[in-house]
């Protein structure tokens, strides 16, 4: 392979860095790799040449060095997907990714605005973890703390977590779930994923814990689901004008976090 093809499209690269010389076809490498997302786990030589308006002999020969780095792998004629292989960045990626620093100003400010207690959440695997916490002054007890692996399906911020999944992951979940819900719980639970996916906010009331309700909305990094704001409080003296500030300012919360986070 060689870098006769770097001027046959322009670079879809954002300049969000000086760029380096003498890596145009690694550089055309990684954004085919780059192509593949959830919603679109497959690519063909066509979405290639499209995106990159470059020869089929040069489309194929970039492919042919990323199946080398097995990295993916043919599954039909001129469909590829990613191999397993990808699946231990993914998780490095994930261990790697710590904004606690980050997010605990914002949820102090949770706090203060709201006088109850802000979390940051994250999904590990098929649960969710506690990765900062500022507590508020009033008692209350919950079970969301630092390190404390947690169902997917209870409570507003997991479900945020939990809405993200396709609609495949999502029913080998519930499979996997013992004592196993019956279909009208599941049928519930899908319609009400489903509203928190379109919305990327959630409340829930004595999910995790009695008497405690919460609302949560969700915090994205370059469009991947980093984790969700979420506070929580007892549900017995919250009027309906707190519960509309509390979710206001779970809101700008995530978006301040986001913003944070170069989005």
């Amino acid at each position: 392979m060689n870098d006769r093809d770097a001027d046959e499209a322009p670079d879809a690269v954002p300049e969000l860095v000086q760029r380096t010389k003498g890596v145009d076809s690694a550089r055309r490498a990684l954004q085919i790799l780059l192509q593949f997302t959830e919603s679109r786990p497959e690519l063909t030589i066509d979405n290639v040449l499209e995106a990159h308006g470059i020869s089929v002999p040069s489309a194929y020969r970039y492919l042919s060095l990323l199946r080398e780095m097995n990295l993916i792998e043919e599954r039909g004629k001129g469909t590829f997907v990613l191999t397993p292989r990808v699946l231990r960045l993914a998780r490095s990626a994930e261990v790697s990714l710590d904004y606690r620093t980050t997010a605990q100003p914002i949820l102090d400010r949770m706090r203060e605005e709201t006088g109850e207690t802000a979390l940051y959440i994250r999904r590990v695997n098929d649960a969710a973890v506690c990765l900062a916490i500022a507590e508020s002054d009033h008692q209350i007890s919950i079970s969301f703390q630092p390190g404390h692996l947690m169902p997917l399906h209870l409570g507003a911020a997991p479900k945020v977590l939990l809405a993200e999944y396709s609609d495949a992951k999502r029913e080998q979940y519930f499979d996997w779930l013992r004592p196993p819900m019956s279909k009208a719980d599941r049928s519930k639970w899908d319609a009400d994923l489903d509203s928190i996916r379109a919305t990327g906010y959630a409340q829930s009331t004595a999910e995790v814990d009695a008497g405690v309700w919460a609302a949560a909305a969700g915090v994205r990094s370059y469009g991947a689901l980093v984790g969700a704001l979420t506070v929580v409080a007892p549900a017995f003296r919250l009027s309906e004008a707190d519960r509309q500030k509390i979710g206001a300012v779970v809101r700008a919360g995530a978006a301040e976090f986001e913003a944070a986070l170069g989005q």
